[in-house]
């Protein structure tokens, strides 16, 4: 009904609530006095009690029926005011909530005067968490951009689960309240810490996990030649590099051989969309090695859509050819579903159509961990 839409409260926010309501009954008609009379003697029972409700009016109007005569028979229910219609649905203390929250609203965070009228719903669905979600958006009017994680806001009655968990509210707030300077408008989304990089804040950052394949290289790093790094110091690096091999399988990584000014990116998967936010990989050459599969060649399509000049190995005929006593099976649940991949060369883009149907059987695969690694080595 229109209470449970938020039609009223809608209305009252937007100053167009207008009583008293009339709410117009069914027309009854001379074949249900004559055939359902028993029923009809109940309902007008049932629709007399509206009278006993402060604020309810029931209009009657008497009627000429070709059968049964004149008949008085309800027509109307007229409601006075909302406070009425609250008390008769069980929803007067929600709609005091609802009354409270608002004026909470509108004295403390004065800016949501025009957010107020097309949120009914948040308002009603929140009106238990107000207080907090009130002390969140004023610490980030006074604090934008805190450049902290959530734990260390110091914000009095308010934990870091609140605001994990309240997320989506406190977006659609601060997109309202908060200055332009104060909002990051390339992240929208609340997935991948979407929330804290719209908003300024620090946040467990993914890691990128690399070999450094070149052993003069190494020494430069005190040795070190298995790193992992947050995605924003890797694009940071600044190493003596022209090569950089990307591989699916975390052991292919592992098992890189050396390759002079070259490093070795490892089991990232899908997650190769990190990648793009790393400028410098621009100036180097790229070599994705995935498996023959049609997940490998979703990801090479993916890596390539960023860096154009991206080159594969080991990921042709050929190898697949040359290691047929190790071919294995994709469940078909697993196939990737798209017939065309767009950053695809022609030969890859064959193979990949290939290795659904046209092969000795369907859906072939070629996991990388099964392929020699004197392949590899001749390869690199």
């Amino acid at each position: 009904m229109s209470w449970h839409q938020f039609k009223f409260h809608q209305d009252w926010l937007a100053g167009e609530l207008s009583f008293p309501v009339q709410v117009k009954l069914s027309k009854v008609t001379d074949k249900d006095l004559l055939y359902h009379w028993d029923e009809f003697v109940h309902w007008q029972q049932q629709m007399q009690t509206f009278d006993e409700y402060p604020g309810f009016t029931l209009v009657k109007q008497i009627n000429q029926f070709a059968k049964m005569g004149k008949q008085n028979i309800p027509v109307m229910i007229q409601i006075d005011n909302i406070e009425s219609l609250a008390r008769y649905l069980g929803q007067f203390q929600a709609w005091q909530g609802f009354l409270r929250s608002i004026e909470k609203i509108t004295q403390e965070l004065p800016g949501l005067a025009s957010w107020l009228p097309g949120n009914a719903r948040y308002i009603v669905e929140y009106m238990q968490v107000w207080d907090k979600l009130i002390r969140v958006c004023q610490y980030f009017l006074n604090h934008p951009n805190p450049n902290c994680y959530i734990r260390q806001l110091d914000i009095e009655g308010v934990d870091t689960k609140f605001i994990e968990s309240h997320k989506r509210i406190l977006k659609n707030l601060f997109d309202h309240l908060l200055p332009a300077s104060a909002i990051n408008a390339n992240f929208d989304k609340l997935a991948e810490h979407g929330f804290e990089k719209r908003f300024g804040l620090l946040f467990d950052a993914p890691v990128i996990r690399f070999r450094v394949l070149d052993p003069l290289l190494a020494d430069d790093l005190a040795g070190l030649t298995d790193l992992s790094l947050p995605i924003a110091q890797f694009a940071q690096l600044n190493l003596l590099i022209d090569k950089v091999f990307i591989t699916e399988n975390k052991i292919s990584g592992l098992a890189f051989p050396p390759v002079n000014n070259a490093i070795c990116v490892f089991g990232l998967g899908y997650g190769v969309q990190l990648l793009k936010e790393v400028s410098w990989l621009n100036q180097v050459a790229i070599y994705y090695w995935g498996d023959i599969d049609t997940h490998g060649f979703a990801i090479l399509s993916q890596l390539r859509g960023y860096f154009p000049k991206v080159k594969s190995m080991l990921m042709d005929e050929a190898t697949l050819l040359a290691c047929k006593p190790v071919w294995g099976k994709e469940p078909e649940s697993k196939v990737h579903a798209a017939q065309q991949l767009s950053n695809l060369t022609q030969a890859e883009h064959l193979l990949y159509s290939n290795l659904k149907t046209h092969y000795w059987q369907a859906n072939l695969r070629l996991e990388q961990e099964q392929i020699p690694f004197h392949l590899l080595q001749s390869a690199v």
